[in-house]
């Protein structure tokens, strides 16, 4: 018979994968957060929906992502078109502080001027 220890450590492997296959996720999902972009012609919030996607693939296997880390990093994939205002966001507001509600309340603002 199997005990309580054997089933869970099974239902873990079968949920999470091996340690080689958590490694090899967690590798693909730091290159996706590394060339991460929004696509050209890409609504601000598709965008966050697809990097929201991500950052929840690395909650998943046990990896957070600070809230700085993301602030620093939306401005970062915007299009060329929006070079002015990244650079805005980056002189008026402290990424540290400032939430992600917030920072794309000002991108989808903007988006609706563009």
């Amino acid at each position: 018979m199997y005990n309580i220890k054997d089933i869970w450590e099974k239902i873990t492997l079968f949920h999470e994968g091996s340690k080689e296959v958590r490694r090899n996720m967690l590798t693909l999902l730091k290159t996706q957060y590394e060339m991460f972009r929004m696509e050209e012609n890409e609504s601000i919030q598709l965008m966050i929906a697809r990097l929201q996607t991500i950052i929840n693939n690395f909650k998943s296997l046990g990896t957070i992502i600070s809230q700085y880390d993301i602030n620093e990093k939306v401005p970062r994939t915007l299009p060329t078109k929006w070079r002015i205002q990244e650079s805005a966001i980056r002189a008026s507001k402290d990424l540290k502080a400032v939430s992600l509600e917030e920072l794309v309340g000002i991108l989808i603002i903007h988006e609706q001027v563009l």
